[in-house]
């Protein structure tokens, strides 16, 4: 059974939440700022435990969270959550990490460089052929055809 996306109260408290989890620095936005809600829904949704986790963890903040709120009271809030759930906070938490370190934004900031490995990668040490010579010395296991 597919699991449904979220509603637009969902998207909003779990966006004030991801603010608060990583919150803005410098020119960086907060997670939730970037617009990483939809990125951490899709993750969750693909995956029960986590689809799960999610859930509860709005479930837990509707009927207290709000964007008019001071942050030490969210942060409060936060708190209370991974006290009561540290489970479903915990996962939540790492949704919001992939989320946000999978962000080109995130990688200029913090000096990643995305892309393939190779070939503009890490270098290679030159290729010993000595490695093969086991390999080499070992009698076919196959029928020859």
């Amino acid at each position: 059974m597919t699991n449904p996306p979220m509603t637009d109260t969902q998207m909003t408290i779990l966006s004030g939440a991801m603010d608060r989890l990583v919150p803005p620095i410098d020119d960086l936005p907060g997670a939730g700022a970037m617009g990483l809600a939809p990125e951490v829904d899709s993750l969750a949704r693909r995956h029960a435990p986590y689809h799960h986790a999610v859930v509860i963890f709005i479930e837990k903040l509707a009927s207290t969270w709000s964007a008019g709120l001071l942050p030490a009271q969210q942060d409060a809030l936060l708190r209370d959550l991974e006290a009561a759930d540290g489970a479903a906070f915990n996962a939540v938490l790492e949704l919001v990490y992939l989320a946000y370190y999978s962000e080109p934004r995130v990688h200029r900031r913090v000096g990643w460089r995305g892309g393939p490995l190779q070939p503009e990668g890490f270098p290679l040490a030159p290729f010993d052929p000595a490695i093969l010579q086991a390999t080499r010395q070992r009698k076919p296991f196959w029928r020859q055809t």
